[in-house]
């Protein structure tokens, strides 16, 4: 664990923010996977597959390259199948330095209407920055990762991305700044629901 005990501090990060992911019920079972770019250095930390969020620890974390080259796997685990979903990230946008690729329930809801999240607070029309949606395919596929990779590229002041019938995307410059626009997003799109079961039993009630 060279590399893990080299930038243990960084990696106590993913195992905490991977934990909060589960902890605030952005993703459940083993779905979900949590990356950061270490800084000033071509390799990445990221989540192994199968393992669910609420029990990453140092231990079965994995580092690799840019090309997705393993460098270090204590625990013989695979990567996350999203890996390159992750990578596509860091190589499209210099300012993401930790990637995270959750499921919450309502961002869903609102992602397999093809549509992006109403910002219907102040705090989301101030603070979220969102890409265009992307269109379903299946996770872990290529052409998921190529798809996201693409919106990111065609929209680059934003860090935010809904896919289709499978989660969120969320990538900031620390893992608790791109955290606290993943769960403002799905806080919005909770608030975004009920919202407009508010409207649509008002319009029922008036007739």
């Amino acid at each position: 664990m060279e590399l893990l005990a080299r930038y243990q501090a960084l990696g106590e990060d993913v195992c905490r923010h991977s934990r909060l992911s589960y902890d605030r019920r952005l993703v459940g079972a083993a779905g979900g996977n949590v990356s950061a770019r270490i800084p000033g250095e071509a390799l990445v930390i990221i989540t192994a597959s199968g393992v669910s969020l609420r029990n990453v620890t140092l231990q079965n974390l994995l580092v690799m390259d840019m090309a997705g080259t393993v460098l270090e796997n204590p625990a013989g685990l695979r990567p996350s199948k999203e890996t390159r979903l992750h990578l596509g990230i860091y190589r499209a946008r210099e300012d993401a330095g930790a990637v995270l690729h959750l499921h919450p329930n309502y961002a869903i809801a609102i992602s397999n209407q093809r549509r992006t999240i109403p910002l219907v607070t102040a705090s989301a029309e101030g603070k979220l920055r969102q890409g265009p949606v992307v269109s379903a395919a299946a996770g872990g596929s290529e052409l998921l990762a190529k798809a996201l990779v693409e919106a990111v590229e065609a929209a680059p002041q934003a860090n935010v991305f809904l896919m289709e019938r499978h989660g969120i995307a969320v990538f900031g410059p620390t893992l608790c700044l791109a955290f606290d626009d993943a769960e403002l997003a799905e806080d919005t799109a909770q608030i975004a629901f009920l919202t407009e079961v508010q409207q649509l039993g008002q319009r029922t009630y008036l007739g």
